[in-house]
């Protein structure tokens, strides 16, 4: 006999017996399959962290590092995206022998690759892979609402494919 946490409900049954983790609310954080970006930044807020253009790399590394962040957007005086400078963009900058009191707006990426709240996870992580960066701005009527970053993608992707294989097995053990 299969486990009773694979059984499907019967009529007869009052309420949910299922485990909390059965549920695709518990797995993904959201009710119908296909995650968003927006659920995304529901889950993680849509705190976005940046420096303007005239910020020095010295105040950046300081702001990644008080925040544990990898990457800063860089906004205009309207606060729109302008560029992004992460990480991996000081490390080349100091490899290349450049001064840390430098203005950013020399070793950003201008122009950065945006998405929208209502973006899948799946068209991120193509985007993603297909043009080598790990930050995404979100915008929605041209106003910055968050960021992802290929950990959040990777993160929700897996609570989804983990959501897809429960029901697998409860189709399978009816």
């Amino acid at each position: 006999m299969a486990p009773t946490s694979y059984q499907g409900r019967m009529e007869k049954d009052e309420k949910d017996t299922h485990t909390h983790s059965q549920t695709q609310e518990w797995s993904t954080g959201v009710n119908s399959p296909g995650i968003k970006v927006e659920d995304i930044l529901s889950h993680k807020g849509g705190d976005v962290h940046s420096v303007t253009p005239h910020s020095t790399v010295r105040e950046a590394v300081g702001k990644l590092t008080r925040m544990r962040i990898g990457a800063l957007v860089v906004v205009n005086s309207e606060l729109e995206p302008i560029g992004i400078v992460s990480e991996r963009d000081i490390v080349h900058m100091i490899d290349a022998g450049k001064d840390i009191d430098g203005a950013i707006e020399t070793i950003m990426t201008p122009n950065p690759v945006t998405c929208t709240p209502d973006y899948t996870i799946e068209q991120v992580m193509k985007i993603m892979s297909n043009r080598g960066f790990r930050h995404m701005p979100v915008q929605e009527d041209g106003h910055l609402v968050g960021l992802v970053s290929v950990r959040d993608v990777v993160k929700h992707r897996l609570q989804e494919v983990e959501y897809e294989n429960l029901k697998i097995k409860q189709a399978m053990v009816g």
